[in-house]
């Protein structure tokens, strides 16, 4: 066999440079974090979302009843007046902006057969305020909440939460700009019993 000795030595090199790779820890941190760091970014998200979701959630159920508290605290009340109200609303669910709620104020009365009926209405609905129901339709109130001649605030909110990253979300919402959006659909409603007189008197809502 030619060369005996040079094959030696090569077989000598390819070994010693085998243990010293094996014996060479440099780089095992980065390896590793480039195997865990997806999984701890999709982690991170995750988490993100479900805490921006619970948030959102939290933030409407506390709108609808500030809003409904703020209106109950009044003996007479103008459409200005609601509005701004309803920019306090807007403003307790920031800092959350991919949608406006949907924000809907109704003043029930409770005649003394108890029978329920609106006396007055306002809704808000990307940026736009109307009168969504007629004065005097009737309305379907929980029999608790019945108490004959009296009246009660009622307030609607609904949100569309939309993710950053949609993950097993399948479903789609509308949003207050009328655009379908992958997302999950929030609603919440709060009642308010009036504090002064008889009822709250819109004065220019007709």
């Amino acid at each position: 066999m030619k060369h005996p000795k040079k094959i030696r030595m090569m077989a000598g090199y390819v070994a010693r440079t085998a243990k010293g790779f094996l014996r060479d820890k440099r780089g095992v941190a980065g390896l590793e974090f480039a195997l865990i760091a997806p999984v701890l970014i999709l982690l991170y998200l995750g988490i993100m979302e479900v805490t921006g979701g619970v948030d959102v959630n939290k933030n409407l159920s506390r709108a609808s009843s500030a809003v409904a508290d703020l209106v109950t605290q009044q003996s007479i009340i103008s459409q200005v007046e609601i509005g701004q109200i309803m920019n306090i609303a807007q403003a307790i669910l920031l800092p959350y902006r991919r949608d406006t709620p949907k924000i809907t104020v109704t003043a029930i009365n409770i005649s003394n057969a108890g029978v329920a009926t609106v006396a007055w209405s306002r809704r808000r609905v990307n940026g736009t305020d109307t009168t969504p129901f007629s004065a005097g339709s009737a309305v379907t109130l929980d029999p608790n909440l019945i108490i004959p001649g009296t009246s009660v605030i009622r307030v609607q909110m609904d949100i569309a939460y939309v993710p950053l990253i949609a993950w097993t979300i399948t479903g789609t919402v509308n949003k207050a700009n009328g655009a379908s959006v992958v997302g999950l659909g929030m609603s919440r409603t709060a009642f308010g019993r009036v504090r002064q007189g008889a009822a709250v008197t819109c004065s220019n809502c007709s």
